[in-house]
């Protein structure tokens, strides 16, 4: 079975990254800060949400699926140069 609430791991693909990512958390790329997709136990929806600080607002959505959710996220994170290197379980 598979967790409710998986760690969804960045990599910066390019060093503009950094520079052009607005509201991401820096702290994300050091592993001081984590991303975390979460399943609501009673919707069944999918949602994010960092350890500490704030979402930026495109990632402030429910998703009716796991795969939705990190199709949405990888095309977000593209066009900023960073990418989804590994999900947690």
């Amino acid at each position: 079975m598979r967790s409710d609430d998986r760690i969804l791991v960045l990599e910066i693909t390019d060093g503009r990254a950094l520079n052009s990512a607005g509201l991401l958390d820096n702290r994300l790329f050091k592993g001081e800060n984590r991303l975390h997709a979460v399943r609501d136990p009673m919707s069944s929806l999918w949602y994010m949400k960092y350890d500490n600080g704030i979402l930026p607002q495109p990632l402030r959505q429910r998703f009716s699926s796991f795969n939705k959710l990190v199709d949405y996220t990888t095309l977000y994170f593209k066009r900023r140069g960073v990418k989804i290197e590994k999900i947690i379980d």
